[in-house]
């Protein structure tokens, strides 16, 4: 069945609002959600947790939080566009897409991406030891723990405002930063050329949550039309942006970035080529262009003022590259038929990927960032080792349990352990799901800690 913008643009949530309207109040609900997440503190958590360098300080170094500024921004600013071309006039499509660039990491664990493959590692490796009994689908929530799939549970249900409803958003914006809306026995195919299979969206905790929403919305397990507009905002907000935070701390220079195209342009198709070689024609008139600031003040800032050029020139065209894109297969999306990335289908997947393998390449591969990745690995495994079997001796023992367990258990926020023993717990059937319970618990807690907050916290626990 087609989904239709009507059913897709919902603004009803799961809690009535118990406020009445303000007589000067004229938002949408959407926008009344951008409300309720630019005040809260899983927002402003943001702040600590670095998008490319973690624990590193410095007026240039973007955090997630300032990321989530510029996907919101640039969601937005789509979003609009769309409307124009489509002759809508009530804002909802921009103010879903902006409040979903502020949301869409906030599930995202201490030291970013890293922090995700420390969580799936040490659940791989804990239950290959631990005979749990659990579901194919309990052990691969945490198997495969991903921080968009922890976004969902955090807005629904951990931010706890006096009920289990969380920030109570509306159906529309939830579903929006869903990208991947399968189970976790579903999903993670890795190689499926369906980019919905390739990872998973939901928590079994949060099965009900999802299908209420797909019912209400009309998806049919598809995707969110508008999350193909937010998955390209965040590519096109961070593919440049890690290149000019590689520039600022000399891994990556002006050469590296010609050189690549050079590489891309004897492989890519006719559409992607003439974007490659328009980029290549752009970076040598802004080198001219500026040719006495390096005289003048030296190569560093030269090449700094060049990057800046380069991702305002880039991020305006793949903007525009995106919306075109989105227009011409909107039928084939709404039908529930359109499986790929909109930029996969754009005149610059290839710069996307240039831009995406050469920080690979430069950044993450470099000393600096092999160092924290290594750091955070022992703080999260540490963390992750100490919280699971305290929590676990509790389930088991009890009152009984030893000292030690009790006062790491009484560490854990408040607002989680109220969600966990007033709401889970209390629905928990079986021994099973009690264990399941607890282990969401210890990785809720740890995944919401900032990069410096996990840092304290394990070299504190490390002198007991």
């Amino acid at each position: 069945m087609k989904m239709n913008w009507d059913t897709l643009l919902n603004e009803k949530r799961f809690k009535k609002s118990s406020s009445d309207k303000l007589e000067f109040d004229n938002r949408n609900s959407f926008s009344s959600d951008y409300s309720r997440i630019i005040f809260s503190s899983s927002f402003r958590r943001l702040q600590d947790k670095t998008q490319v360098f973690p624990l590193k300080r410095g007026d240039f170094v973007r955090t997630r939080l300032t990321h989530s500024l510029e996907v919101s921004h640039i969601s937005s600013s789509i979003g609009k566009a769309i409307e124009y071309k489509k002759q809508l006039k009530d804002d909802k499509i921009s103010s879903i897409l902006a409040v979903a660039g502020l949301i869409h990491d906030i599930g995202n664990p201490p030291f970013g991406h890293f922090g995700e493959f420390v969580i799936q590692k040490f659940f791989k490796e804990f239950f290959e030891k631990n005979n749990l009994n659990l579901s194919q689908r309990q052990e691969n929530d945490l198997i495969y723990f991903d921080g968009n799939v922890q976004t969902f549970r955090i807005l629904k249900k951990l931010q706890y405002l006096g009920n289990e409803f969380g920030y109570n958003l509306t159906y529309g914006t939830l579903a929006t930063i869903i990208k991947y809306p399968k189970n976790s026995v579903e999903g993670n195919k890795k190689n499926s050329l369906n980019i919905e299979e390739k990872k998973f969206g939901y928590f079994l905790s949060e099965d009900l949550d999802y299908k209420k929403i797909n019912d209400e919305l009309g998806l049919n397990n598809n995707r969110h039309p508008l999350t193909y507009l937010l998955e390209a905002s965040d590519d096109i907000a961070y593919c440049v942006a890690d290149i000019e935070d590689g520039i600022q701390k000399k891994l990556i220079t002006l050469e590296d970035i010609k050189e690549q195209i050079n590489k891309y342009k004897d492989r890519s198709d006719e559409k992607n080529l003439n974007s490659l070689i328009a980029l290549e024609e752009n970076i040598n008139k802004y080198e001219l262009e500026n040719i006495q600031i390096k005289k003048s003040k030296g190569n560093r800032l030269y090449e700094k003022i060049i990057i800046q050029k380069i991702k305002i020139y880039l991020q305006s065209q793949m903007i525009n590259n995106t919306i075109s894109t989105f227009l011409e297969n909107e039928n084939d999306i709404l039908n529930g038929i359109f499986k790929r990335e909109l930029l996969d289908v754009s005149s610059y997947k290839e710069i996307k990927n240039l831009f995406k393998n050469l920080a690979e390449n430069k950044i993450f591969n470099s000393k600096e960032r092999v160092e924290i990745d290594l750091l955070g690995y022992q703080v999260i495994d540490t963390l992750l080792n100490i919280f699971v079997s305290s929590a676990l001796e509790i389930l088991d023992k009890g009152k009984e349990a030893s000292i030690y367990s009790k006062g790491i258990y009484s560490l854990i926020s408040d607002n989680y352990k109220l969600i966990y023993e007033e709401y889970e717990m209390k629905n928990a059937k079986t021994k099973e799901d009690k264990i399941y319970n607890t282990l969401k618990l210890c990785t809720d807690f740890i995944s919401g800690m900032t990069d410096t907050f996990a840092l304290e916290l394990y070299k504190k626990l490390k002198v007991y």
